[in-house]
């Protein structure tokens, strides 16, 4: 089944559990490195930040962002933080399955199914068909707008009742949030906002200049 909403991001809370499942390698932060590039021009504060970092070799301003790991208590966060999405995915999608949407209305052409609209208003299509409203609407109201894009094709048909076999598939609507298991690692965002911000700062304590002694 389509509807518009398909189309966007899935919610957890209003929107069909079709999401895929995010990678399941939580312990790798390289995926992380690229985005920590953007950190050296943030703005510099200096800190003492450089022992939360394992650098090898000398240290030069321009390369600062791949010689450096992520610190581990950031990685461990990070992978938590991914586990807890894929555990309510997983509850997402098994509670969608169970609680699939049913078929209200369907429209033939020629005595043949062209579409089926479900009691969300989501609807599958057996061929494309240009014209429709892409907002939301009440299922009664997107069979009669399919009808209408269809005149002219042939002989149409709505069926409220007796319906001849249908697409297959399925579609329901995500668990209530009461459903799922609370967070305990912050967003991805704000994890990745404390690397970045440390790593500006270290890049500003490195070009620091180095007293000299006599």
């Amino acid at each position: 089944m389509i509807t518009p909403a398909h189309a966007s991001a899935i919610s957890a809370t209003n929107q069909h559990a079709f999401a895929a499942p995010p990678a399941e390698n939580a312990g790798n932060a390289s995926a992380f490195y690229e985005d920590l590039r953007l950190a050296t021009d943030a703005a510099n504060q200096p800190d003492d930040t450089r022992e939360q970092f394992r650098i090898t070799g000398p240290v030069h301003q321009g390369k600062l962002v791949a010689e450096y790991q992520m610190p581990d208590a950031l990685v461990q966060e990070m992978a938590t933080r991914e586990q807890e999405e894929k555990r309510r995915e997983d509850i997402n999608f098994r509670y969608a399955y169970e609680h699939q949407y049913k078929p209200v209305g369907q429209v033939l052409v020629n005595g043949k199914l062209f579409a089926e609209v479900d009691e969300s208003g989501g609807y599958g299509l057996a061929h494309s068909l240009q014209g429709l409203n892409q907002n939301d609407m009440n299922p009664k109201a997107r069979v009669e707008e399919i009808a209408r894009a269809l005149k002219g094709k042939g002989q149409v048909e709505i069926k409220y009742a007796n319906f001849v076999p249908g697409f297959g598939g399925w579609s329901g609507p995500s668990a209530p949030e009461s459903a799922l298991p609370a967070f305990t690692a912050r967003s991805r965002q704000d994890i990745m906002q404390e690397a970045m911000d440390t790593m500006a700062r270290l890049k500003s304590a490195s070009a620091a200049p180095v007293p000299h002694t006599t």
